[in-house]
């Protein structure tokens, strides 16, 4: 029973609080005191400007200046503001009232609501004034302000609190506190000063705001701040700090002013400024003055910056510099994209990393590729290689230290400068290619050709369409050169052709500029040249090694050969094969080797020295001798040995003879001979001597061509003596003397597996009778161990323990090709080491 009673008792109650409130009208603030005015005792009405209703008149007349009440309610009848409190007085003079205990007033509009324990009212001003913790309320918009000290008037259009103000905007979720705040309810501004903190509320788009004042604009959506300015947006974990902020909550634009701070906080970024303006709905931040941006990794400072935030870009300007993990870079202005860790700068720009020093008008850095691209005529260095240069534009990969450029550059290291278009260099290993017309100098030398290659460790250079010359007039041209100045050796190959200095007094001391008159000049096939160093540093050339159609001349001696040898400190030249002296004055000598002391003016000749006469009357007339002494001072030639002077078939033989070239005189002496054939008293000059033919044809029936002996060379017959005893001589000439000579060397090179066919001519001569034979003659290629060999002979092996060579350049068939080497250790004493070159599946070892 007493349950039932019981659930029964909860129901009611559950009705009558549904009922309260959901169905229950409750009057207005004004409504509710209107109620209670009709219910006091005591109504007290002054001229019309207040009635007061109370519980009790507690003491006082309508005489007495002041009169109290208990549970009072106050109607200023002119006034929009009923009032009422547990006691009151009233000014009967100046219509002043003072409230206390549990006070509450209201609009009669019913749109402002008043609490406190106590409030003053001033007739004269219109001013409601409560030093005690009081709290005013807009029921239209939904706000409040709260403080210690509370001024405003019954239209409470301006609300003054002092102390601890709370301003909350319930509507729009915000607050502020402050030590001061003014509240202007016409234009809905809020001024506050004293330890200001801003917030807004809203989970999607908190924010907070911190300053020593502050004025926000309710209607516009503008804050401004100032002094100690702190800005925090909680939901998208950003900060802002500056000595004074305006903030457009409308269009999203903060404006910050003097010790600017930007803080992406999930980012971990910073962004400072003397002053700066954030555009949140285009995502640009714009920064001024002292610009400092810093992340995790990187340090940006300049003049000004804009950060672009959808695109991860910083733009800088005016004293840019950016400092990454491994690099450092200094400009006029510069661009840093944030996800790519890529900047692009430009203006006297200079980029410094733990290898190098860029600088150009133009460099953009790839911080994860580590790759610098440079523009405009800049300049670079390398710390550890110690080399520096200049270019157009180039690219530099830091991760694997090379230089690329297309365009013109210069490059020093040590002492070599480079110069040229088209540069690859690897500064780990030395290489560098040369794409273009380069130029390599060192001392008082410079190699330049169309393009080759340079080790700039071992010094190694190699040319196509080489060119050397020295500041003091030397030159050198030919089709492809390699050599080293380290090693003072040059090699060239194919239309080599030269002008050097000679009669060279004291190669250590003499810097003298070349004299035309004192020039050795040549051509040829190949060369070889050497070179010692002068005191002064500089270099000379003191050898060379010319081979395969040589001419050459040297003051009165113009020579051609197929070897020839220039010694300039000993001012001597050799020659030999082929040999041919033209020594003006209408006279030539031929010879198979020459040898002229250029300081005596002599020449030594031997092996079929002929002398021949340039001039028509004498086309016919031949001298020739075992060897010979060619005076250049006296211009006479001293011949030894087997000397022969024929014309036709008269001929005049002794065993030595002087010939003047200037008088075209030969003296002979010595068991002369001569020799002439009269037929009806004239001299027969050609007519065939029948055993001289018999004898011819025999020799060349007979002849044959035998392989190549141990030393690379084909014994050619040169003297037959034929089966009815006549002797005959035997002259050869080959299709292709670069492989075959007529000397009969073989000059094996590498052609890949393919030999070579040389069709060689034999001609027999007995008298004025001759005859042809040919032989087709094949000639081995090269193998690939005896390439090998060849290139193991061109490996320089650094005595001072400097970096061995990786690969060895040769050249082969009508190219050059580059054959790697591994190295292995040396014997056990620690010395010299073995190198092993590879080629097609075949290998070959040397010892150093």
């Amino acid at each position: 029973m007493w349950k039932k009673i019981t659930y029964a008792g909860l129901l009611l109650i559950l009705v009558y609080f549904i009922y309260a409130v959901f169905y229950k009208k409750i009057g207005s603030p004004v409504e509710q005191l209107q109620k209670e005015m009709k219910m006091k005792k005591v109504v007290y009405k002054l001229r019309d400007e207040v009635i007061v209703y109370a519980d009790e008149q507690v003491g006082g007349t309508d005489k007495d200046k002041i009169v109290k009440f208990k549970n009072v309610v106050i109607d200023m009848l002119k006034k929009n503001m009923i009032v009422k409190s547990k006691e009151g007085e009233l000014n009967t003079e100046t219509l002043d009232v003072t409230l206390k205990g549990k006070v509450f007033g209201t609009s009669k509009d019913n749109k402002w609501n008043l609490y406190t324990e106590q409030v003053d009212y001033k007739k004269q001003g219109d001013l409601i004034i409560s030093n005690t913790r009081t709290k005013v309320l807009n029921n239209v918009d939904k706000t409040q302000l709260e403080a210690n000290k509370i001024e405003t008037t019954t239209k409470f259009e301006t609300i003054v609190g002092s102390g601890n103000v709370i301003y909350q905007d319930h509507k729009q979720k915000k607050d502020m506190r402050a030590d001061k705040a003014i509240y202007n309810s016409t234009n809905k501004v809020l001024d506050a000063e004293g330890h200001v903190v801003y917030k807004e509320l809203d989970p999607q788009k908190s924010k907070e705001v911190k300053a020593d004042k502050m004025r926000y604009d309710e209607v516009h959506k503008i804050l401004d701040a100032e002094g100690h300015v702190f800005y925090k947006e909680i939901s998208n974990q950003r900060e802002f700090q500056s000595d004074r902020m305006h903030h457009d909550d409308i269009n999203k634009i903060t404006d910050a002013q003097g010790h600017a701070i930007y803080r992406d906080l999930k980012a971990n970024k910073t962004l400072s400024a003397d002053s700066m303006r954030y555009d949140d709905i285009n995502k640009i931040g714009n920064a001024v003055g002292n610009v400092k941006y810093k992340d995790p990794e990187n340090t940006i400072t300049a003049d000004t910056a804009n950060y672009f935030m959808k695109e991860e870009r910083i733009d800088a300007a005016g004293h840019v510099i950016y400092m990454g993990k491994e690099s450092h870079i200094v400009a006029d202005r510069g661009s840093y994209f944030l996800k790519k860790k890529q900047v692009d700068a430009s203006g006297n720009v200079q980029y410094t990393g733990r290898e190098m020093r860029v600088t150009g008008q133009h460099v953009f850095y790839d911080e994860n590729k580590k790759i610098v691209t440079g523009d405009g005529n800049g300049t670079f260095e390398h710390f550890a290689q110690k080399t520096t240069g200049t270019y157009q534009s180039a690219v530099y990969d830091m991760g694997n230290q090379v230089l690329t450029t297309n365009q013109d550059y210069t490059m020093n290291y040590q002492d070599y400068h480079m110069k040229g278009t088209g540069l690859v260099y690897l500064f780990k290993t030395g290489d560098a290619t040369f794409n273009n017309k380069f130029s390599v100098t060192k001392q008082n030398f410079t190699v330049s050709g169309d393009n080759g290659r340079m080790n700039t460790i071992v010094k190694d250079i190699f040319a196509n369409k080489m060119v050397l010359t020295s500041v003091q007039g030397d030159r050198v041209t030919s089709d492809i050169g390699q050599g080293s100045f380290e090693k003072k050796e040059f090699k060239f190959d194919g239309h080599v052709k030269g002008k050097i200095r000679g009669n060279t007094k004291n190669f250590m001391t003499d810097p003298t500029p070349l004299v035309e008159a004192e020039a050795v000049n040549f051509t040829g096939e190949t060369a070889k040249l050497y070179f010692i160093s002068q005191n002064s540093k500089n270099m000379s050339i003191t050898r060379g090694e010319i081979k395969n159609n040589v001419h050459m001349t040297y003051k009165d001696v113009i020579m051609d050969s197929q070897y020839n040898e220039i010694d300039i400190a000993k001012n001597t030249i050799l020659a030999r094969d082929k040999v041919m002296i033209d020594l003006k004055n209408h006279t030539k000598l031929t010879a198979n080797f020459v040898w002229f002391d250029m300081d005596k003016g002599e020449g030594h000749a031997e092996k079929s020295v002929k002398i021949i006469s340039t001039l028509p009357q004498f086309k016919n007339i031949n001298t020739s001798a075992d060897s010979a002494i060619i005076y250049l001072k006296t211009k006479k030639i001293g011949l030894n040995g087997h000397v022969k002077t024929y014309q036709g078939k008269t001929q005049i033989s002794s065993d030595r003879a002087i010939y003047d070239m200037d008088r075209r005189i030969l003296e002979n002496s010595g068991n002369i001979k001569m020799q002439y054939e009269v037929n009806n008293g004239t001299v027969e000059q050609s007519k065939s001597d029948p055993k001289n033919k018999e004898a011819v044809q025999n020799v060349i029936g007979k002849l044959t061509i035998e392989n190549a002996n141990e030393k690379g060379k084909i014994v050619l017959p040169r003297t037959e003596t034929a089966d009815n005893g006549v002797p005959v001589n035997v002259k050869w000439k080959s299709s292709n003397s670069t492989i075959l000579s007529p000397s009969g060397k073989v000059n094996k090179q590498f052609y890949g597996g393919k030999d070579k066919d040389v069709k060689m001519t034999a001609t027999a001569r007995a008298g004025t009778d001759s005859s042809d034979k040919s032989f087709d003659v094949k000639v081995p290629t090269e193998s690939t161990r005896e390439m090998l060999a060849r290139a193991a002979s061109n490996i320089y092996y650094p005595e001072n323990g400097g970096k061995l060579p990786s690969s060895v350049r040769i050249n082969v068939h009508k190219k050059a090709i580059d054959i790697p080497i591994s190295w292995s250790a040396g014997s056990e004493s620690g010395k010299g080491g073995t190198a092993t070159l590879r080629y097609n599946g075949v290998e070959y070892s040397k010892r150093f």
